[in-house]
């Protein structure tokens, strides 16, 4: 997965010799997180703040490549599928991204889209009883809707609800290593969503000429 994030950095990288404007925007949030099951028992992720920046570079009049890097730090409530275990603990959430921004309309508002791929990982916060050590790493994917409100030619407002969905290919599930089942996974799965991450944000951009 780091393999993954390397690629995407020198694509990324290698684009910005053509660009037009660079934006930068640091963004903050609310995700509101759903639940995760691995067979062995569930995971609900609690709604959570979000925050984390944005660099877009502009390669033509209505078109960006976009650099992000958000993070979460939910609490995670493990219930096992028996029901006579339960577990509460903090976790970290990073999702790192490379995608493409597709403006509709010039203008002071500019209406958006955007698809994102990249990798996100999720990990323990330090505890008694916790394993620490824990880290998953998912590789996933962002869609998402906004618009771009500018008060300037160099300043602007930028509002967006997107949904970022880690994908599990290799059947493992999505565990923290705790409870009855410890570290296992439902066999029977070949690949599926474990969790999906609905954001709502709002951020300052800073939009600079190449």
């Amino acid at each position: 997965m780091k393999n993954l994030v390397v690629s995407l950095l020198f694509v990324f990288s290698s684009i910005v010799g053509f660009s037009q404007f660079y934006e930068v925007t640091p963004m903050v949030g609310y995700t509101f997180s759903g639940e995760a099951d691995n067979g062995y028992g569930s995971y609900d992720l609690a709604n959570s703040l979000v925050y984390g920046a944005r660099l877009d570079v502009q390669v033509t009049d209505f078109a960006y490549f976009e650099l992000s890097v958000r993070r979460m730090d939910p609490e995670v409530k493990y219930v096992s599928a028996a029901g006579n275990e339960s577990k509460t603990f903090n976790s970290g959430t990073a999702h790192y991204m490379v995608g493409f921004v597709r403006e509709f309309l010039p203008g002071k508002i500019k209406p958006y889209g955007i698809i994102s791929a990249g990798t996100s990982r999720y990990w323990y916060k330090e505890e008694a009883g916790v394993d620490e050590n824990y880290r998953q790493w998912f590789f996933s994917t962002e869609f998402g809707l906004g618009a771009k409100m500018f008060f300037s030619d160099n300043f602007g407002l930028r509002l967006q609800a997107s949904v970022t969905t880690p994908w599990d290919f290799a059947g493992g599930g999505m565990y923290w290593g705790i409870g009855t089942g410890g570290a296992g996974a439902s066999g029977g799965m070949t690949f599926g969503v474990p969790v999906a991450h609905w954001d709502l944000s709002a951020g300052l951009i800073i939009r600079i000429k190449d």
